[in-house]
């Protein structure tokens, strides 16, 4: 059966909303594109490439110390690769006894939000390190002995403490950090992995104001383990997994940016 051809003034009709779609649908398009090109991943590491008992491939050492970083079998679930720090007990790895720090990024890097899995192994001192310069001039967000204590300190030749904080924690157990630099304000966040919590529901565990330091590295300071890191200009930069200790390689197929 032959269809009825529209009258002129119909098709017409048909004609610009046809057009309308396919304007929005472009217009959609170049917005996804903008955004996506905006958004920079600095850096992602989940040590799944290196190989058990290497020193991690895309960290580096920014102190010199007696002890070395290697990738070994996660202690909660064997199959699955994760940064150990150190290779000496934890009151042997600290920076001002002789250990190293393992840094990543740029010396140019300012602010940044990181996120990342840690574990402690045992109730002892433990830092992240950023904005670090060198071996004597960064900052530190520190684990205390305890589980409670959470200070953050600046390196300058000496120990000058910038603020006290304090969260709940244990050994042996996996927790998500965060770390949002922006000017000379620090926030440091703490929860346990299984947490479903976003951060913004999240109180920080330190936070502190100094501007000494205005662009440094990324690192770590004493023993610990370490996974699924993730570094950007922005929260939104972060291609996280759909839970946070599944791997970005099994999860998403493409990154945002680059690094």
């Amino acid at each position: 059966m032959n269809s009825i051809p529209l009258p002129h003034f119909q098709r017409s009709q048909v004609s610009h909303k046809i057009k309308l779609a396919l304007k929005i649908a472009m217009f959609m398009l170049c917005i996804g594109i903008t955004t996506q090109a905006a958004a920079v991943l600095l850096f992602h590491d989940d040590f799944e490439k290196d190989n058990i008992g290497a020193e991690p491939s895309k960290w580096e050492v920014g102190h010199d110390g007696k002890t070395t970083a290697k990738v070994v079998a996660d202690p909660k679930k064997a199959s699955n690769r994760v940064l150990l720090t150190a290779d000496n007990p934890s009151n042997d790895s600290r920076h001002d006894v002789g250990g190293s720090i393992y840094v990543v990024g740029d010396a140019g890097w300012d602010d940044y939000v990181a996120e990342w899995d840690m574990m402690f192994p045992d109730d002892f001192y433990m830092g992240v390190v950023f904005r670090f310069q060198d071996g004597e001039k960064f900052y530190l967000s520190d684990r205390r002995q305890g589980g409670r204590e959470y200070h953050f300190y600046k390196r300058q030749g000496n120990w000058a403490k910038v603020k006290d904080g304090m969260v709940e924690n244990e050994p042996e157990v996996w927790y998500r950090a965060q770390l949002i630099l922006k000017g000379n304000k620090f926030t440091f966040k703490l929860k346990e992995r299984k947490d479903k919590r976003s951060f913004d529901k999240i109180d920080p565990a330190t936070e502190g104001e100094d501007g000494t330091f205005k662009t440094g590295k990324f690192g770590n300071y004493g023993l610990v383990y370490i996974d699924n890191i993730f570094i950007g200009d922005s929260v939104e930069d972060l291609v996280l997994p759909v839970e946070p200790q599944d791997k970005l390689s099994t999860t998403w197929g493409t990154i945002k940016g680059s690094y």
